[in-house]
């Protein structure tokens, strides 16, 4: 009897563990491509900063690496994905948008790297 419970337990917290592990899995690929974004775009600002001159096609990149972010994070933040979307659009021609825009949109690179960070917390759900 004890042998068919413990069996039991062990058919039904398999896959629960299973699911558990290919959520986490999912979550960090998606939290990688944020972070690959974030971090392609703070190093062109940096770049513009120090003297470099705009370059169209590290804009084309940035717009792919949002993108990229964008879709594994509707699985688990929407709207964060939504965010990452928005700053795709946005690398198409960033000229067409102000700060009121962006603060509008809730793309200022500042506030995207904040909730990035919130995901990296143990305890965030």
């Amino acid at each position: 009897m004890m042998f068919e419970i413990i069996e039991s337990l062990t058919n039904i917290l398999g896959p629960i563990a299973t699911a558990s592990k290919e959520n986490s899995s999912k979550k960090d690929r998606a939290l990688r491509a944020l972070s690959y974004a974030l971090d392609k775009t703070c190093l062109y600002y940096r770049d513009l900063r120090n003297g470099i001159l705009k370059d169209r096609e590290r804009e084309a990149q940035l717009v792919r690496y949002w993108s990229a972010a964008a879709i594994p994070l509707r699985h688990f933040d929407s709207n964060l994905a939504e965010i990452c979307d928005h700053k795709s659009e946005y690398w198409l021609d960033p000229e067409n948008y102000d700060d009121s825009q962006i603060d509008e949109m809730g793309i200022r690179l500042e506030d995207v790297r904040n909730a990035y960070r919130q995901h990296l917390k143990p305890n965030y759900s």
